[in-house]
């Protein structure tokens, strides 16, 4: 629920707690009450995420950071939630994963080359990953099971673009300048061969929201 608080300073920018628990409500369950709300609230406060003043709420300087930079990373939050709050959730949401990734990775194999779609290396299906292109704490439920969704991608590629160092737009792909001092080579106007027209949505929003664009040099 904390990320879906934070990304409601996207539409607003001051928020009452009504506001909060309307948009929770529509994009993550509509069951929730307004004591869990506040509960989230609380912690967010606590950790300097938000701030509360005349009973409306805003984001930090460290909670902008959080939105811009590093919404990826609250998957662990978001998971650990669910298993303290939902008691039905509790027992499922391992496995839930557990066979979604596996039936992910096998329409992969099934379909794909056994190839890095950001660097093109052709390489053993043990050094390939299943990636997704946008985090899947961020999925909606009837995205978690969309083939577009994920690619292959070897280890080194794959971390370099969940933490934003690189990032595909409109086909090509992008290298962060946070690491142009780096050992790290990829041709510049490299096209993204897998890049189509059910993936650029996917593709699209970690440009948008997890690519760290950097410095202009």
């Amino acid at each position: 629920m904390n990320d879906y608080i934070i990304n409601s300073f996207i539409f607003q920018k001051n928020n009452t707690l009504f506001d909060i628990l309307n948009y929770v409500k529509t994009h993550y369950n509509n069951s929730i009450k307004i004591k869990d709300v506040n509960t989230v609230i609380k912690t967010l406060k606590n950790n300097n995420v938000i701030l509360i003043q005349n009973k409306i709420y805003t984001l930090s300087e460290k909670g902008n950071v959080i939105l811009n930079d590093h919404i990826y990373y609250y998957s662990i939050i978001i998971v650990r939630f669910l298993k303290r709050h939902n008691k039905n959730l509790k027992k499922y949401v391992i496995r839930e994963i557990r066979l979604e990734q596996q039936f992910l990775r096998n329409c992969l194999i099934k379909n794909k080359q056994q190839v890095c779609v950001l660097c093109d290396k052709k390489l053993p299906l043990c050094l390939l990953e299943t990636a997704h292109l946008k985090p899947r704490c961020l999925l909606r439920v009837n995205e978690r099971t969309n083939v577009n969704v994920v690619e292959f991608m070897c280890r080194y590629c794959h971390n370099l673009y969940d933490n934003g160092f690189l990032g595909v737009y409109n086909g090509e792909l992008h290298v962060s300048s946070f690491i142009k001092n780096y050992d790290i080579y990829y041709p510049e106007n490299k096209q993204v061969y897998c890049y189509n027209s059910q993936n650029e949505l996917f593709f699209s929003f970690h440009y948008k929201y997890i690519y760290k664009v950097g410095i202009v040099l």
